[in-house]
């Protein structure tokens, strides 16, 4: 599995140990994290309580270890936003470990080598964007999560490739715009470009080795 793992609003870097939501680090214990990266390397799949122990604390270690998988587990919930009874992300298997639910997206991270780095500026808020598809809507699970009722829950799709950045509108209900001009079907994006999804404005930014704009679609 790569390194960088996307899902939902998430984004957990395995080497790292850095989980982000819409861009932004949230502060996770190493345990915590220990646990994420666990199930993220076997998502699907039944994940032992014994396996966990085996991953956070090494022979010799003396502590209550059914008391810190527990402990582990619910720091990981709160930091996600996730709930046992009702859960989005971590399914709780009774007696037997637990189960990452959520679909998961492997990528690979972005560095300057790679010559392409994108983000989105919103509300005086950096989404970093990684290559790939990312969804800018009202939906708490999209990559670019924007509160308003002016936007649509899945509004638009941003697909990033090391050629470029493409924008498509998903036949949200008040449009989508860049630089002031109607998105039909979609638009390649440059550096410093406007994006408005209902009433909000967002810029885009990004940096690129000699690569060339092809607009399309615009009107």
């Amino acid at each position: 599995m790569h390194d960088i793992v996307r899902f939902g609003p998430f984004e957990a870097n395995l080497a790292t140990g850095e989980l982000r939501k819409n861009g932004i680090r949230i502060s996770l214990e190493r345990q915590p994290f220990e646990v994420l990266s666990t199930l993220l390397q076997q998502p699907g799949a039944l994940v032992s309580r014994k396996l966990l122990r085996e991953r956070l604390w090494p022979d010799g270690v003396f502590v209550d270890v059914e008391h810190g998988v527990n402990k582990a587990i619910n720091k990981l919930r709160r930091a996600l936003g996730d709930a046992g009874a009702q859960p989005r992300f971590i399914e709780t298997l009774s007696r037997r470990g637990y189960r990452f639910i959520a679909p998961v997206t492997a990528v690979p991270a972005v560095s300057s080598e790679a010559g392409f780095a994108s983000r989105v500026l919103y509300e005086g808020r950096t989404i970093a964007l990684a290559l790939g598809a990312h969804i800018i809507g009202r939906d708490e699970t999209a990559s670019v999560s924007v509160d308003s009722e002016t936007v649509s829950r899945r509004h638009a799709r941003l697909l990033l490739t090391p050629e470029g950045a493409v924008l498509e509108d998903l036949g949200s209900k008040n449009g989508t715009r860049v630089n002031g001009l109607n998105v039909r079907g979609s638009t390649a994006l440059a550096d410093g470009d406007t994006i408005q999804v209902g009433a909000l404005q967002l810029v885009f930014r990004t940096r690129t080795y000699g690569s060339t704009k092809t607009a399309t679609g615009r009107s």
